[in-house]
């Protein structure tokens, strides 16, 4: 979790194949990388031979706050009322109570999920997702990663050389511009 709130750089690298994405990391991680690879939040974004574009983005909309506050919401008012009340469910009053209690706990899981989804930088923005989308051709495959900005020429020397695209958005790097 203290790795979410340090500085971050977007890299984005753009690769002629998936084959070409899939060499590149196998040689990273053999190198022994996987320290530097302290990703933050990745993207994958791929056109195919179609022209078909779909985006793998591991942000949390507002839409998904809502559902995962709602859900965590509901199991922890049901348990709540359930371990403190101990109602009979069997009785109307000891239903009604649960009933009450995990609605009342998917609505405020609601609220909470949707104002923590709105407020917290989780993924991509999607003009970055859409400008990159527009720059593949078919057949490529875009990998976005938010990663320290320290780690960016050790990436590029590993994913650079190998990317038909390589740039970076955001925080500059030590020794870039």
């Amino acid at each position: 979790m203290q790795t979410s709130f340090r500085r971050r750089t977007t890299l984005v690298a753009i690769f002629e194949t998936h084959r070409a994405l899939i060499d590149v990391f196998d040689r990273a991680l053999a190198s022994g990388l996987e320290d530097v690879l302290d990703i933050g939040s990745a993207a994958l974004i791929t056109r195919d031979e179609q022209g078909e574009v779909v985006t793998i983005n591991n942000s949390v909309t507002r839409r998904e706050g809502v559902f995962s506050g709602a859900m965590l919401g509901v199991a922890i008012g049901g348990l709540t009322v359930l371990l403190r009340a101990a109602p009979d469910p069997a009785e109307a009053a000891g239903a009604l109570t649960l009933l009450a209690g995990v609605l009342l706990g998917g609505v405020i899981g609601a609220l909470i999920g949707r104002m923590v989804a709105g407020m917290a930088r989780f993924g991509f923005d999607a003009p970055l997702l859409s400008r990159v989308e527009r720059q593949l051709q078919p057949g490529q495959v875009a990998l976005l990663l938010l990663v320290s900005p320290s780690h960016v020429p050790v990436l590029r020397r590993e994913l650079g050389t190998r990317a038909a695209f390589f740039s970076t958005y955001g925080a500059a790097s030590p020794g870039e511009g």
